[in-house]
């Protein structure tokens, strides 16, 4: 008989996390994208006001 190091439960928990850190880079990366966008085309200015928004962006969407 094999032993396995976690079992069913302790998988499902670890898929669970690996989920919620894989959804929350694709938003950090959607947030990163959009500044990135709104900086070429000086939508939001520049510097200060640029970081106030990805601030802002991340603060509405990953909490």
């Amino acid at each position: 008989m094999r032993n396995f190091e976690i079992g069913p439960q302790e998988a499902g928990a670890k898929n669970k996390t690996n989920e919620r850190e894989n959804e929350r880079a694709a938003l950090e990366a959607v947030i990163n994208y959009a500044i990135q966008c709104a900086h070429e085309t000086d939508i939001l200015g520049a510097g200060d006001a640029l970081e106030e928004a990805r601030l802002n962006l991340s603060r509405a969407v990953l909490t």
